[in-house]
């Protein structure tokens, strides 16, 4: 009996394993032939009704976007001379900037195409990769994910993943408690039933994409890019700096986890395993191999290869285009972008250590277009608030609620303000507001404190409701914590 749990946790895994296989690979990438003459074009693609919808996830992290037209027109021309050859409908994606340093880009479920200014900073530091051909990879494979429908089937997917990560994380629990007083009948049948279901195995579980999903993009993105007139061979150098970044990731993580043990996160869910912990450890491993947490820009890389050699074997010789985008790299409001967003990086290093005035300072220096965007917002209100400013804070704030590209942080923070000044009625109408604007159900529990704050027993009791049917593991002891105090 005492052995009983390493059996559940091999099928566990299996189980896993085949989900892993098994999601979101859509129709494939085809061994004959070329993915775009084969696919049939959407015939409509749900756009956001709302800018806030539009920017979701990107407006749920305090540094949210940046809007300079000055830097993202040029990768937008790059869409549109890419979108011109497709022969179905076209989606109206736009190309919006993101502060963050790493060597990626994302499209949101709403359709906005994501370019961290840590990919720009990587072609103005590079010479070798400073080809607008490569770039134009980069943005053909978010498009791609449009065209593809990944986009829609993401949305979709959202409430079957957080029941599914509710089920491992209860299997868990009865895993540990069979290995210390002896798996029953009964619960070993749960437990085989809960992991094993067909509902696990047809469930799409991905934070952002499949593995089949990105070889998808991959091969549609390099169609795109032929046709658009680009060389399609400049696909695989984008393949090996992801390789080199995942890889410097890898060894960071690991070294990492020797010390602090595994964790995973998707969305509203973490489940931690700590140092040592095999059991645990185990399921980590597990959760991040259905929900492709793990390294694979070298599966993807090999995949690609096997594309192009099929579905291109004789290329004409296509022109590097290496002026347009080394101008657009060194220019000045490229240089002016990159500068502020370092800026707003040690201003929120600085916040975080609670040196107010050193942040004060740095960010008296940030210019545009940094010093526009929510982020610097955001901590111009935290820096007077705590250098007792309080009515310059609350002007700020106000103004910072307002904006389309107002983020979560900041709406959570003038819905509270707005509750603690006792207008609980305009707090709750500013969140309910935002979170259906937002589609971010992270408001619940504010909403429920600002409820209780309005002794209202009635709203209290229905948002919890709310909140528990979402099957959110996480929010749902967020909401009862508010509930209760």
């Amino acid at each position: 009996m005492m052995k009983r749990p390493a059996l559940l946790s091999t099928a566990l895994l299996t189980t896993l394993a085949l989900a892993a296989c098994d999601s979101g690979n859509g129709g494939g990438v085809p061994t004959n032939g070329r993915l775009i003459d084969q696919i049939h074009p959407s015939q409509d693609y749900a756009q956001s009704t709302t800018v806030q919808g539009l920017l979701t996830p990107a407006n749920t992290l305090a540094s949210g976007v940046i809007e300079a037209p000055e830097v993202s027109d040029y990768p937008q021309a790059i869409v549109d001379r890419l979108l011109a050859s497709w022969s179905g409908p076209r989606p109206d994606a736009r190309v919006w900037l993101t502060p963050d340093t790493a060597f990626t880009s994302d499209v949101s479920v709403g359709g906005a195409i994501f370019l961290n200014t840590g990919l720009i900073r990587y072609f103005h530091d590079t010479p070798e990769i400073q080809k607008e051909d490569a770039l134009a990879f980069v943005l053909a494979h978010e498009l791609s994910h449009i065209l593809l429908g990944h986009t829609a089937a993401q949305r979709e997917s959202k409430a079957r993943k957080n029941y599914a990560f509710s089920a491992m994380k209860w299997g868990s629990v009865i895993g540990r408690a069979s290995a210390g007083i002896g798996a029953t009948d009964a619960v070993s049948k749960a437990l085989v039933s809960s992991m094993g279901a067909k509902a696990f195995l047809d469930t799409t579980l991905f934070p952002s994409w499949s593995r089949g999903q990105e070889e998808e993009a991959d091969a549609l993105a390099v169609d795109l890019m032929a046709r658009a007139g680009y060389s399609v061979s400049a696909a695989t150098d984008v393949m090996d700096v992801l390789i080199s970044s995942e890889d410097q990731d890898v060894a960071r993580q690991a070294q990492l986890e020797q010390k602090t043990g595994k964790s995973f996160n998707a969305d509203s869910v973490t489940f931690t395993a700590k140092a040592g912990d095999n059991l645990d450890g185990a399921i980590v491993d597990a959760l991040r191999a259905v929900a492709q947490q793990h390294p694979h820009a070298r599966e993807r890389r090999l995949a690609l290869a096997a594309y192009l050699r099929q579905a291109y074997p004789v290329r004409a010789h296509v022109a590097l285009a290496r002026k347009p985008l080394q101008h657009w790299v060194t220019s000045s409001p490229v240089t002016a972008l990159l500068k502020g967003t370092d800026q707003l990086e040690r201003a929120a290093s600085l916040i975080g250590q609670s040196q107010w005035g050193q942040a004060h300072q740095t960010l008296a220096h940030i210019a545009q277009p940094a010093s526009g965007s929510a982020y610097y917002a955001l901590m111009t209100y935290q820096v007077a608030v705590q250098t007792g400013q309080k009515n310059q804070a609350e002007k700020l704030l106000a103004a910072a609620a307002e904006r389309d590209d107002v983020t979560f942080p900041i709406a959570v923070a003038w819905g509270n303000t707005l509750s603690a000044a006792g207008k609980t009625g305009e707090a709750e109408t500013y969140m309910a507001k935002e979170e259906e604007a937002m589609g971010n159900t992270g408001f619940l529990p504010y909403r429920i404190k600002n409820a209780r704050q309005a002794k209202d027993g009635v709203s209290v009791l229905k948002l919890s409701a709310i909140c528990e049917g979402l099957g959110e593991d996480n929010l749902a002891g967020q909401c009862s914590a508010m509930e209760k105090n």
